[in-house]
């Protein structure tokens, strides 16, 4: 396949963005979507580059160019040395996809979620397509555009779509699903740590064997740097397949990813050595791959009318064996000569029910003896070739005594069919079996497919402190507690007791009875709060907490990239948290939409999320959006003044009711005139926009300086919607009366200032302030370890300004929840509620207070017991794992980027994810 035109653009801040690309030859307006290239038409037979795949006994492969997110059909063609029209055995095989971007310089996307919502909105074209030009004729005025159509039946021809991890293919599955895409995914040998989850996708998988390489533990103080997680990866990736296999997931092999060809069948062998069946190791190289190359009627099989492209192997591939000769399209190329047949050893051979034995020795000359009972005979006049041996032996055999010819074939590593012809003439067939080699081929067997032993737990997550399942849900009897109920009519409760029944608070109130099956938990000296909820979190998100590239991303979804296995959950429970909202950064104006999650740790992404919650959107004002520490040749995205911030936005909203009159338009339009007429495009920007105006999606806006909160308060009352939240707010109290005549409520930081100029008239007091004009207020966290901490944090009005402790405490559990529209779901403890809540060793605002557990509808998520009982459990797991990889002498070899990269700690303002700072147009190879 031919490279990529153009190559990496270097780091994010190296180059000038650009926003645009060249339109020409009916090319998408994203440079990442190639959907129109058919490879067919570029492909050109390469003996060098198709010898690595047939020295592992590949005859064909599916192949595309591996670049960008819609990378174009593949084709899938014969590895036969000929002119590309006669190896073509499929010419558009499936499209090929990834959520790399490849080598496209343009700025959007530059996030995960950007990605996501590419592929989403590209399909959502693609079915608009369609409609627009019709299934005989062009209704136009529509642009052509070649990308377009030629996804007009990507339901039909299907997917092969790359992945990084577990994660990804569940993301990639849920967008491909919205649109009856079917997709296969090239896979990461992660999946066994979401069996289930990628089971229920149905999906068939092409898997990589790029094990990876173990960690590096040699060194005194190795230990100390070394995850957990990956320790167990190492050890678990090789049995991947095993367990699809025991799922009943089917999947295929690839050469791809491996950096050495060579390395495909000794890793192979080490995934049957961990589980995988010889026969399902068969398949995923045969008839599994024939079928997602959409050539099973003429490949993968041995049959009459299939190609005839063999491999020919001397002993078992998938124990020890070698690759002599590949046949491609019928024409043998000759990788090794095969080996002589052996005869060295002792055969035994029943003639004519007579058992003998023949005892032989040499290679080039055999000699030996012929054993019947207690008499032996010597061989004489021997001659061999490359597959029998002949010889004379005096003897009586089958009663005739005198001098027998013999001829002796193998037929098999340890299996012989001869021919003795007697004195009389007579031709007597016999088999034969070498014992020793017998022996020595099962012992071989055996040691090659010894089943492995793991030292490592398998848990949810696949990291330190994951569980082995999710926490049952419990009815629960809490005694004797002091309760901070967050509630104006009850507030706190001394030496009370709380019934939870079916995840939810049942009965309040002292000295009640325990039902028949409850557990009971005495919380004497104890005190017990609603679970804390963070109102302003960037924890638990995957690649990227900014779509950057353009002041408005209305259409990203964080709900498309939550990252379950983030540790900082884990963590948060620890301190308390139950719920947060996971926002978008403050990069662009309109930023995308949020996601509420609970804290529900061991779960899938899509268990994490509250869909109680109603749709909400981050926004931004001030510095970030406007782009004030860029250098001036970085600074090129308008708006570029807190003005133009206010233009932008009004514009957007201008254009979505331009686009919603033109959707109500074209429904007014008589059926006949439809016919006739190209539909408006479904717009996922827009519509986002209109959920807004219509007061189905609420804004939570990042925000400094009073200025501006007004601003935006007089634009939303313009556009007729009211905003919902100003995050940061470090300036409410100067507009306060403002915000509470409007509406809007206040979630701030308790005593962050001064670290950047537009936070310079931050005060303390701010909270109290806000409180006190009548606005809503809450503290957040914009923090992943502060949100351990909230309880302080909301303390510190306390200390400020003599906050009441009942309102401290709803700054951090029923505000955010009245903030977040979910406070009939959580945010106190009151009958009826979620039984969302935390047990304090001490006065939960205090900062000597200690979480012992934390409850999320009513399942026990974190325990400090069972925590301190797992950190000793986790040192002596890691322990066993570094002994297993010092004894391993082959633990160095493998892939070098086997591991999930770790995460950083996002911000508002972090802009780039280094993941997508290092795009390359990767290998141009098949799967």
């Amino acid at each position: 396949m031919p490279k990529p035109e153009k190559t990496d653009r270097g780091p994010w801040f190296s180059t000038r963005p650009e926003y645009n690309n060249k339109r020409e030859g009916g090319n998408a307006a994203n440079d990442a979507i190639h959907a129109q290239s058919k490879w067919v038409d570029r492909a050109a037979s390469d003996s060098k580059s198709a010898d690595d795949y047939i020295q592992q006994g590949f005859t064909a492969v599916q192949s595309a160019r591996l670049d960008g997110i819609f990378q174009g059909q593949a084709v899938t063609l014969s590895l036969a040395d000929k002119i590309a029209n006669d190896v073509v055995y499929e010419a558009q095989a499936r499209h090929f996809g990834s959520f790399d971007k490849g080598s496209s310089q343009q700025q959007y996307p530059n996030s995960l979620m950007g990605s996501i919502a590419l592929i989403r909105q590209t399909l959502s074209d693609a079915n608009w397509y369609e409609q627009a030009y019709g299934k005989e004729s062009y209704k136009g005025p529509v642009e052509y555009n070649a990308a377009l159509a030629e996804l007009v039946p990507v339901e039909q021809e299907g997917m092969v779509f790359a992945v990084t991890d577990d994660k990804s293919l569940l993301r990639a599955h849920s967008v491909f699903s919205e649109f009856d895409v079917p997709v296969t995914y090239v896979g990461s040998n992660y999946e066994y740590a979401r069996l289930d989850a990628i089971k229920a996708t149905n999906s068939t998988l092409i898997l990589p064997l790029n094990f990876p390489a173990a960690p590096e533990v040699s060194g005194v103080n190795d230990h100390l740097d070394v995850e957990l997680a990956d320790l167990r990866h190492w050890e678990r990736a090789p049995g991947n397949a095993a367990a699809l296999s025991a799922a009943n997931v089917d999947f295929s092999f690839t050469l791809h990813q491996l950096k050495k060809a060579d390395e495909f069948w000794p890793n192979l062998r080490k995934a049957v050595q961990h589980g995988l069946s010889k026969e399902r190791a068969l398949a995923a190289l045969t008839t599994i791959p024939a079928r997602i190359a959409g050539v099973s009627d003429k490949a993968g099989k041995i049959a009459p009318g299939y190609m005839a492209d063999l491999v020919v192997a001397e002993g078992d591939l998938f124990t020890k064996g070698t690759i002599k000769s590949v046949w491609l399209q019928g024409e043998e190329k000759e990788l090794a000569p095969l080996r002589k047949a052996d005869f060295s050893g002792t055969i035994a051979a029943t003639i004519a029910n007579q058992g003998v034995t023949l005892e032989l020795k040499g290679d080039e000359t055999i000699a030996g003896e012929l054993v019947v009972g207690d008499s032996r005979s010597k061989l004489r006049a021997s001659r061999r070739d490359e597959s029998s041996v002949s010889f004379v032996v005096d003897a009586e055999l089958a009663g005739t005594a005198g001098t027998w010819r013999m001829q002796l074939e193998q037929t098999a590593e340890n299996t012989y069919a001869g021919v003795a012809v007697g004195p009389d003439g007579r031709e007597l067939n016999f088999t034969g079996s070498s014992e020793a080699a017998s022996a020595a081929t099962e012992s071989a067997n055996t040691d090659a497919s010894a089943k492995v032993e793991y030292v490592s737990r398998l848990t949810f997550p696949n990291v330190a402190y994951g569980l082995d399942g999710l926490p049952e849900r419990q009815n629960l009897h809490i005694k004797n507690a002091t309760v901070w109920t967050a509630e104006d009519e009850q507030g706190v409760l001394e030496q009370t007791d709380i019934l939870i029944r079916d995840g939810e608070f049942y009965r309040i109130g002292e000295n009640l009875r325990t039902p028949s099956g409850y557990t009971v938990i005495d919380a004497t000296g104890m005190h017990v709060t609603p679970g804390i909820i963070d109102e302003h979190s960037h924890i638990a998100i995957d690649r990227g907490v900014n779509e950057a590239s353009e002041a408005i991303t209305a259409e990203v979804r964080i709900g498309d990239v939550v990252n379950p296995d983030d540790i900082h959950v884990y963590r948060s429970l620890a301190g308390g948290t139950t719920m947060a909202q996971l926002l978008h950064g403050s990069a662009n104006p309109i930023g995308g939409q949020a996601q509420v999650i609970k804290l529900r740790w061991g779960a899938t992404a899509d268990q994490m999320k509250f869909d109680a919650a109603p749709p909400s959107i981050k926004f931004a004002l001030g510095e970030n959006v406007k782009q004030s520490r860029y250098p001036s040749w970085l600074s090129s995205r308008y708006p570029q003044t807190r003005m133009g911030v206010e233009t932008l936005m009004r514009d957007g909203f201008t254009a979505a009711l331009d686009y919603r009159e033109r959707m109500e338009a074209y429904k007014k339009l008589s059926r006949s005139e439809r016919a006739k007429t190209a539909p408006p495009r479904p717009d996922y920007r827009l519509q986002t926009l209109l959920e807004i105006l219509d007061r189905e999606r609420f804004v939570h806006a990042h925000s400094y300086v009073q200025s501006e909160i007004l601003m935006l308060l007089r634009l939303a009352e313009d556009f007729n919607f009211t905003l919902t939240t100003f995050t940061h707010i470090l300036e409410g109290y100067k507009v306060a009366s403002e915000m509470a005549k409007h509406g809007a409520g206040g979630s701030s930081f308790a005593d962050w200032w001064a670290y950047k100029f537009e936070v310079y008239d931050a005060i303390p007091q701010n909270a109290c302030l806000m409180s006190e004009k009548g606005v809503l207020t809450s503290i957040n966290s914009d923090s992943n370890d502060l949100q351990r901490r909230l309880n302080t944090e909301a303390a510190k009005s306390v200390t400020y300004c003599g906050m009441s402790e009942h309102e401290a405490l709803q700054m951090v559990t029923l505000n955010p929840a009245k903030q977040l529209k979910v406070d009939q779901y959580v945010g106190s403890i009151a009958e009826g509620k979620h039984a969302d809540f935390v047990i304090w060793n001490n006065h939960p605002l205090s900062s000597y207070a200690r979480v012992e557990q934390t409850w999320i509808n009513a399942r026990n998520y974190f325990n400090r017991e069972r925590d301190e009982v797992l950190r000793a459990e986790l040192q002596e797991e890691k322990q066993a794992l570094m002994q297993k990889v010092l004894a391993d002498p082959s633990a160095s070899k493998g892939a070098e980027n086997g591991y999930k990269r770790e995460q950083p700690s996002w911000h508002c303002d972090t802009e780039h994810d280094t993941w997508l700072q290092t795009f390359t147009a990767h290998s141009h190879g098949g799967h």
